[in-house]
């Protein structure tokens, strides 16, 4: 009997080893994903900058501007792998809002990710 334990014992550790392992590596692999997700976000903000800046077009007495990707796209702020993270292709907007100064929050929406707070 005391081997039987032992070797069940035995089993059972590596099969938790094993399992945690396993979604050890799943969590990198869903963050590493998030960050390129963040990454399209930033991307996004930065062209509505640019756009902003060159165009002259801020938020007026308190109000917020919202400029949408295909804004950004046909107006040559962004290319459309800017847009994409694995062939999921993603579509948004850049709310300017103003604090004092001016400020660019990114919202994206895709297959596999939305921004919180994203609103159609």
């Amino acid at each position: 009997m005391k081997k039987k334990t032992k070797i069940l014992l035995v089993i059972w550790a590596i099969i938790v080893i094993i399992l945690i392992a396993l979604l050890t590596v799943l969590g990198f692999m869903l963050k590493n994903n998030k960050e390129e997700y963040l990454e399209i976000e930033e991307d996004l903000r930065e062209a509505a900058q640019r756009y902003v800046l060159d165009n002259g077009h801020y938020p007026q007495d308190g109000n917020e501007l919202r400029i949408s990707s295909k804004d950004l796209y046909e107006a040559a702020y962004l290319e459309r792998d800017d847009l994409e993270n694995d062939g999921d292709t993603c579509e948004g907007y850049v709310v300017v809002y103003t604090e004092n100064i001016v400020k660019y929050r990114a919202y994206i929406k895709c297959k596999n990710y939305m921004t919180e707070n994203y609103q159609k």
